[in-house]
């Protein structure tokens, strides 16, 4: 039961609605007022909500009656319009989808101008970062739009996961954050059909897990939690992605009426009660039959996840297993001897194909003739695929006629660059392989493509094959920067829109200079004709790379009379793009000023150590700035882990030594396993770069 004495003038909030009296509040004193809400369902302390400030809201009610309101400060309640639509919509899709309705009467959604969490699932009172939350129609981007209804359906879905049914105890997290990740996309592709949620969960969900679950300084989904401190660091692609890649690899596994049935009864049976994740094994097993505790243990209780090679000899398929890392250095040294439960699915020319549950070490399989295959159909699985070089050889045609669909194709190109870096297959091979892609058209193709391009960039930076590189970059990306163009068609699709800033913004990187002079034409002209919100973002940063001092003060001057958080953002990246030092040092230094919310200094931060002008200048700033920066974020906050997470771009001895020879002597309680994370990820661009780049110069040269 909550009442609150607070300030009159104000508004105030909890988890349930007020009930004494319902509007305003009774007299306190002079100036003050108490207001009582009506009691919570029994649930978690970490769920309690009381929020007061000087709020306007639009409101609606659901279908069943539950009276929601987006809450904003003054003056921005226009830009709840979205949000108040799916939180609707999403709302009354999982009171169907659960099978159990909404336990509250009221959902407040509020969006708080400094938040150090993008949201937090406070039952009946979700709190946002603005930019989680709100949509101005003329100035937010598609991708920012589809990026607020995911996390809309994110924090409403842990109203039953999390809310309803709570976790155990910390090593439990994943069943709060991976079911909140993976949920999303069963509601927002009902909702959004347009949007292709299934492929978005293979660039965006599966593709951080598979990035981060392949270093040795993993951990398991399950991990013990000993201390508080340790808390702050779960909160990561593990708990949350891989959480969601392994539930979804399940889902298929047990098929979808299965799959929800199973939810539904775990849902019910543990109502505002804890539950393991044993719990929700238990309801699977009851409804499918089949043996999801013998299977899945070994997925939430064990590091890492396999790669498995596939080679072809009469008629019968050879595949084998073993623990995939990134890092050479650390396959060498780690001996693993897991053996993961693998549900192993093909695509072919004649559709797609489930294969027995691989269980062993190596198993063999007999299949009908096909003049191709592709294995991990759909990219459901959390593994890797290394091809024998016949079998990739025959995936070229198929690629190059797109026969293959847009998922398998991204698959195929993603091993390719995982498998280069682990040091299994040629980078030069991939390269080769990357040529086949120039006419790619989907947008879920080119987030691969474009992110590993841009990692190789990176690579080379300094070394004598960077202009060549750069060159080899333009001429993958010349055909599609025509196709995307400038200009937004009437009737272009939902992808083609989410396609443009992401082609004009690589071909502007690697120094397009079509691109790059389009792009100063369309900001000098800005107040003529204001720039579209989806190329906002690559215009700013093309004006910053290729600008000076007078570009500076003007993206500054914009920054600072800017309301809206998703633009201030934009600018606030590119003040971190350009090249001279001396510009770069004073973005740095406005970074530690009142003028950039904490929540928005990680990005401030990322935006110069990825610049290959600011690195070394950015990680001495942290450096020196080191106490005040700690002391800001303080201890246990997941906001230090994603500040370190960054140094990984670096490529060098000399950094590496640098960083580990630092935290030696400076303590970051709530990263260490990001700190070692880091170090592995530098060792294992300084070891690629030694094998093969030479071999990369020689036939960039070619």
């Amino acid at each position: 039961e909550v009442a609150l004495i607070e300030p009159t003038g104000n508004t105030a909030i909890s988890n349930t609605l007020p009930i004494d009296p319902p509007a305003g509040g009774r007299e306190h004193e002079a100036g003050y007022k108490i207001v009582s809400f009506a009691p919570t369902p029994k649930m978690s302390t970490y769920l309690l909500a009381f929020i007061i400030g000087d709020f306007e809201w639009i409101e609606k009610k659901t279908r069943s009656g539950v009276f929601v309101r987006i809450m904003t400060v003054p003056g921005k309640k226009h830009q709840a319009k979205f949000s108040l639509d799916v939180t609707v919509r999403c709302l009354e899709f999982y009171e169907k989808y659960f099978g159990i309705p909404y336990p509250l009467n009221t959902l407040d959604m509020i969006a708080i101008p400094d938040f150090s969490s993008l949201a937090m699932e406070n039952w009946g009172a979700i709190t946002f970062r603005e930019i989680g939350l709100l949509v101005d129609e003329e100035q937010t981007s598609l991708s920012t739009k589809e990026m607020v209804a995911e996390v809309i359906a994110h924090e409403l879905a842990h109203q039953w996961f999390g809310n309803l049914v709570t976790m155990e105890w910390w090593t439990h997290l994943w069943l709060n954050e991976g079911f909140a990740s993976y949920i999303p996309y069963v509601a927002l592709s009902e909702l959004f059909p347009e949007w292709h949620m299934w492929d978005r969960f293979a660039t965006d969900t599966a593709a951080f897990a598979l990035k981060l679950d392949a270093l040795r300084h993993t951990h398991p989904i399950e991990v013990e939690v000993h201390h508080p401190n340790e808390i702050g660091e779960i909160f990561d692609a593990v708990s949350y992605q891989k959480g969601a890649t392994v539930i979804r690899m399940l889902a298929e596994y047990l098929g979808e009426r299965d799959f929800r049935d199973g939810l539904r009864h775990y849902l019910k049976k543990h109502s505002f009660k804890n539950a393991s994740t044993i719990h929700l094994w238990d309801a699977f097993e009851k409804i499918s039959g089949k043996p999801v505790k013998k299977m899945m243990v070994i997925w939430t209780g064990k590091s890492g996840y396999p790669v498995v090679s596939i080679s072809e000899k009469n008629k019968e398929l050879l595949l084998t297993q073993k623990r995939f890392f990134s890092s050479a250095t650390s396959s060498k040294n780690i001996k693993d001897s897991t053996v993961w439960p693998i549900p192993l699915s093909l695509t072919t020319e004649s559709g797609e194909k489930k294969l027995p549950l691989m269980t062993s070490k190596q198993v063999r399989s007999s299949t009908p003739h096909q003049s191709w295959l592709k294995l991990n159909a759909r990219e459901a699985g959390m593994y890797r695929v290394a091809y024998s070089e016949e079998l990739l050889a025959k995936l070229e045609a198929p690629i190059l006629t797109k026969k293959l669909p847009a998922i398998d194709r991204l698959g195929i190109i993603r091993e390719l660059f995982a498998l280069s870096e682990a040091g299994i297959v040629p980078t030069t091979r991939t390269l080769h392989m990357l040529r086949l892609y120039k006419n790619e058209t989907d947008p879920i193709v080119w987030i691969e493509i474009v992110s590993g391009l841009r990692y190789l960039g990176n690579l080379l930076s300094g070394t004598k094959s960077e202009e060549s590189f750069r060159n080899y970059a333009r001429e993958i990306l010349s055909e599609v920067v025509i196709s995307v163009g400038w200009q937004e068609k009437k009737s272009e699709s939902h992808n083609h829109t989410l396609l443009r800033p992401m082609i004009l913004g690589a071909a502007s990187y690697f120094g397009d200079e079509k691109v790059i002079k389009t792009a100063k034409q369309k900001f000098l002209a800005r107040k003529k004709k204001a720039i579209p919100a989806d190329i906002r973002g690559i215009i700013y940063g093309t004006i910053a790379r290729e600008g000076s001092e007078k570009e500076y003060k003007t993206l500054l001057a914009l920054y600072r009379a800017e309301s809206l958080h998703e633009e201030k953002n934009r600018i606030l990246s590119a003040l971190g793009a350009f090249r001279d030092k001396k510009l770069l040092s004073k973005t740095l230094a406005l970074t530690m000023t009142d003028e950039v919310r904490m929540q928005d200094r990680n990005g401030a931060f990322a935006s110069v150590l990825v610049n290959i002008h600011g690195r070394a200048l950015a990680w001495n700033f942290i450096k020196k700035n080191w106490k005040k920066i700690g002391e800001a974020y303080g201890d246990g906050n997941h906001l230090l882990s994603r500040l370190i997470g960054v140094l990984n771009r670096h490529t060098t001895e000399a950094a590496y030594n640098d960083i580990k020879k630092f935290f030696r002597t400076h303590s970051a309680p709530a990263a260490e396993r990001t700190i070692d994370q880091t170090l592995e990820h530098i060792d294992s661009n300084i070891v690629w770069l030694k094998r093969d780049g030479t071999a990369i110069g020689d036939w960039l040269k070619k």
